[in-house]
């Protein structure tokens, strides 16, 4: 299992994590938490394969098709 941070190398910074949550509850899809010590937060885990279909799917949702 991997947080958002180790998928795609960097910090959440526009609310992703927030939508990958929500899909992970509504599919009901299993995942963990890890504290991190260094600033006491905790993050949710996932499998790759959930966060790749995740990916996958935004971008579907976020590209304009046009119907001719």
């Amino acid at each position: 299992m991997m947080s958002l941070y180790d998928y795609q190398g960097h910090a959440d910074t526009n609310g992703t994590g927030l939508k990958v949550n929500a899909y992970a509850r509504l599919k009901k899809q299993p995942y963990k938490k890890r504290l991190l010590e260094f600033n006491n937060t905790e993050v949710f885990l996932y499998t790759e394969e959930f966060l790749k279909e995740f990916f996958e799917i935004q971008k579907i949702f976020n590209n304009e098709f046009i119907i001719e």
